[in-house]
């Protein structure tokens, strides 16, 4: 029951799988036209040459037919499975950073099994002076260059996301109180002393969390 299953409802994750599939489901129909052959061949029985040419055949004829056919079929599965995951981390990505996005921080939330998580939540100082000045393709860059840094000095304590316009969020719950405060500061420290140099506009940003 369970062969059948797999053959009639694949799962198929990857390309192991995928010959799996193929092997699986050009073995079931091998048997299947084979056990055909020898209750056709037994029962108008010539002679065992005859049986055997005739089995010969069928396997030959059922390898080339079966297997481009079960690769096909399991081809468009693995298709259809990594299009649903593509379209899964997009709908957790923000488009701008790269960052994950809030379903995705939401989401990671509640399921998290940890008994204590921190959340910090990030904003750029005075972001809309940014974009008044300098136009909005500054304010997206000098977004990016704050993710990309925000990712660098403390992805390694979780889950980084960017939440809003100039928003940002931290979820962790792999770091004590004093690793958070230390990293975070010196996320802070470095930001503020690093200019950002869009075409040519050069821009120091600091932010509040």
């Amino acid at each position: 029951m369970r062969v059948f299953a797999a053959v009639a409802r694949p799962t198929i994750r990857n390309e192991r799988e995928l010959v799996r599939y193929v092997a699986l489901v050009t073995a079931f129909a091998l048997a299947f036209a084979l056990a055909v052959d020898v209750v056709n061949q037994l029962a108008f029985f010539v002679d065992w040459a005859r049986c055997l040419r005739s089995w010969s055949v069928t396997t030959v004829v059922c390898l080339v037919v079966a297997t481009p056919i079960a690769y096909s079929i399991g081809h468009t599965h693995l298709e259809l499975f990594r299009a649903k995951e593509l379209a899964d981390a997009l709908g957790r990505t923000d488009s701008l950073t790269g960052l994950s996005n809030r379903r995705a921080l939401i989401e990671d939330a509640e399921s998290s099994l940890a008994e204590v998580l921190a959340l910090t939540i990030f904003d750029i100082d005075r972001f809309k002076s940014v974009n008044d000045a300098y136009g909005h393709l500054v304010g997206d860059a000098v977004i990016r260059v704050v993710g990309r840094t925000m990712q660098e000095e403390l992805g390694a304590l979780g889950l980084v996301a960017r939440v809003g316009g100039e928003e940002f969020a931290l979820l962790t719950s792999r770091a004590s109180l004093e690793d958070m405060v230390e990293r975070l500061l010196a996320f802070r420290d470095r930001l503020r002393a690093t200019p950002i140099l869009i075409d040519d506009v050069t821009l120091r940003v600091t932010i509040s969390a």
